[in-house]
């Protein structure tokens, strides 16, 4: 992608922020906890008679459980807006977060027999940037929800690949032909994404020196120029993020996918590698990561996709590991996207596959 194409993503975001100022006063509330009745009707298109905040975190987006009140709805719902803060906001709208999510939820997830939350409504304004995203409410449901600092079981780790391998497969020859949905080589941040790299691995080392080794560096240096190889072969629609915080667990053998707001077409040992690499304790990822990648294989077959051969998955495999690495010298190093203790524990686990598997020797 050129400068131009990431210049204009940025002009069009500084001028949603200036409309946003103009309508202060009007439009979509600025936080999760504040949309009141009047406001949910307008987005679940039914009557709501009460609502009342009962909690909620803030963000890559802003989220809040809110009871309501009103004929044919649940007891609670939780809903999602653009971030509080400022920057954390202009990086959402650049990352286009809202918008990806509305169209998932809009444009794939009504024909997809998957494990990820239920919409009961959206509306996504253009003119802001800003969104509501109303999904069912989880926690209500007995959900356990993960982050990078709980250790998921192989049997868990195995559950969230067979969900991935469900959108794999039912995307592989079907994906959607929408403009939202782009590839993560042709996103027009990429330029910026991949000039940040070296300062936020510098940021990172000042603190943490072993957590951005310097064997690892082609990879944060050459991203935008190996990119675009991560994204050959075949294309399925992406979850995009699939970290342990964006999983939830239901039941003894049923996981879930959260926070659809990185989706992405592309190949599907992108998601795979991620979850992996970010998402197991690195005893168990060495220990298991053949057989499960041989697991997802199965499961992506018997949903629709292609037989993946087992060499072909696992060179892809010890590839698609730099991205994860890439990313999460990203969230360390930008900060404010994670919990700071649960962002570093992801670098360091991507850290150890990329040595493991000898990415730099495939890439960079």
């Amino acid at each position: 992608m050129s400068i131009a194409a990431t210049g204009r993503r940025v002009a069009v975001e500084v001028g949603r922020a200036g409309v946003d100022r103009v309508r202060r006063r009007a439009g979509l509330p600025r936080c999760a906890a504040d949309l009141g009745p009047a406001d949910l009707a307008r987005v679940l298109g039914r009557p709501v008679t009460g609502v009342s905040p009962l909690d909620g975190t803030t963000g890559t987006t802003d989220r809040a459980r809110l009871a309501v009140e009103g004929p044919g709805l649940p007891p609670t719902v939780f809903v999602k807006t653009a971030a509080v803060d400022a920057g954390t906001r202009l990086f959402g709208g650049l990352a286009r977060l809202g918008e990806v999510e509305v169209g998932f939820y809009r444009d794939v997830r009504p024909g997809l027999d998957l494990r990820a939350p239920r919409l009961l409504g959206a509306t996504f304004d253009r003119g802001t940037g800003r969104f509501v995203i109303v999904l069912e409410d989880l926690a209500a449901e007995g959900a356990v929800f993960c982050d990078t600092l709980s250790r998921l079981s192989v049997d868990q780790t195995a559950a969230v690949l067979s969900t991935l391998a469900r959108l794999h497969g039912a995307t592989h020859a079907n994906l959607p032909r929408v403009p939202w949905l782009g590839t993560n080589s042709g996103d027009a941040l990429l330029p910026l994404i991949s000039g940040t790299l070296p300062r936020l691995a510098a940021k990172v080392a000042e603190r943490a020196p072993e957590m951005v080794p310097s064997d690892a560096a082609p990879l944060l240096r050459g991203y935008r120029r190996w990119a675009s190889t991560l994204d050959e072969g075949p294309h399925s629609v992406l979850h995009g993020d699939p970290h342990p915080g964006n999983v939830y667990l239901l039941g003894e053998d049923g996981a879930g996918l959260l926070d659809w707001q990185a989706v992405r077409r592309g190949n599907p040992l992108r998601d795979v590698t991620y979850h992996l690499v970010l998402g197991m304790a690195v005893p168990d990822r060495r220990a298991h990561e053949r057989d499960l990648l041989a697991h997802y294989a199965g499961e992506l077959a018997a949903h629709g996709g292609p037989d993946l051969d087992a060499d072909e998955c696992w060179r892809r495999h010890r590839r698609m590991a730099a991205y994860a690495y890439v990313a999460a010298v990203f969230t360390s190093g930008l900060g404010g996207l994670q919990n700071a203790e649960i962002a570093d524990a992801g670098l360091k686990r991507a850290g150890v596959a990329v040595a493991d598997l000898e990415t730099v020797a495939l890439v960079g």
